[in-house]
């Protein structure tokens, strides 16, 4: 709970701020806002105040209904949802960046109970001091979460092992960020706390997955990371895609051995003013977490451990968007 409070204190400094702002300044730096914060910036004076606002909302919907259909099938309907939000500040040499992505999604196949299939909360916010030609001293604050329970079904029970906050994961760090244009950045964090929270200890699997330590709501860890983004966009920015991938690694557990990986990527074709086609893959490893299946063990089937591995997911929607 402690990250979304501090994530909604900066968002909401931030819009503060810019209510603050100079209109006539703000409307100056119209023009240029546009160019970013990394290489073209340095062209903007050193009095400019510019804000870059924005985002995207998408919703998407399928349904398939069966009527005595000889060939066979299963009726279903899916719902889903994603925002992408972002707030940019620069003047001078300082840097404020702050972006949001959430997204959910709900599946219902025949006359099954409707299940999610996406649940993703991952905000963020960077401050930077310029120190050199495209080098920036930077602190960053992370966390993901996601909106509502998860469960690992099978065919004879269903076993709760996510839910809001359960887990969370926090990351605070310093270190320098290399933007040589406005679409790469690069971030080296030699300090960065990890930091893992559950709401309450009654999640087993978190616990024996090696997520959590027993009895504990928390998990502390301290080690490096680094975060290679790049994003695009062509035709008219009909055509969009990000890409960001980070590693942490704990200092004082084998270090570059048990190595945290994420990696978010989204490609994005706008088909008209208000449909887009979207691809999201979600890609995560990590070294202490095991991983659990059901196998048929002497006639039955039992939940069997496993070691790290990765793990993927990946969603195709088509469906109403907005940007703003």
């Amino acid at each position: 709970m402690k990250f979304i409070i501090i994530l909604s204190i900066i968002l909401g400094s931030v819009t503060s701020l810019c209510a603050q702002e100079d209109r006539t300044a703000i409307q100056n730096a119209a023009s240029t806002a546009n160019t970013g914060v990394g290489r073209d910036a340095k062209k903007l004076p050193d009095d400019t105040v510019a804000w870059k606002k924005g985002g995207d909302v998408s919703f998407n919907f399928a349904q398939t209904q069966l009527s005595n259909w000889v060939a066979g099938g299963e009726k279903s309907l899916s719902l889903s949802s994603s925002s992408n939000l972002y707030a940019n500040y620069k003047m001078n040499k300082v840097i404020w960046e702050n972006y949001a992505f959430m997204a959910y999604g709900i599946i219902k196949s025949g006359d099954r109970k409707a299940v999610k299939n996406s649940d993703q909360i991952n905000m963020g916010s960077r401050m930077g001091y310029q120190m050199a030609k495209n080098w920036y001293y930077t602190a960053a604050l992370l966390g993901r979460t996601q909106f509502a329970p998860g469960f690992q079904y099978s065919s004879t029970d269903t076993i709760r092992i996510s839910n809001f906050l359960a887990p969370a994961y926090l990351y605070l760090s310093l270190g320098l960020d290399y933007k040589p244009s406005s679409r790469i950045f690069i971030s080296l964090a030699p300090a960065m706390g990890k930091a893992t929270f559950v709401r309450s200890t009654d999640h087993v699997i978190l616990v024996s997955s090696g997520i959590i330590d027993e009895g504990k709501k928390t998990r502390y860890e301290f080690g490096g990371g680094i975060v290679f983004n790049l994003n695009g966009s062509y035709f008219s920015k009909k055509v969009t895609y990000t890409s960001q991938l980070e590693l942490f690694t704990n200092y004082f557990d084998k270090p570059l051995i048990h190595t945290d990986v994420v990696w978010d990527f989204q490609f994005r074709v706008v088909l008209s003013k208000f449909v887009a086609s979207t691809v999201r893959v979600n890609m995560l490893y990590s070294d202490s977490q095991k991983t659990f299946k059901k196998e048929m063990y002497n006639g039955n089937w039992e939940t069997m451990e496993h070691g790290a591995q990765l793990q993927i997911k990946e969603y195709f929607e088509i469906g109403l968007f907005y940007a703003f």
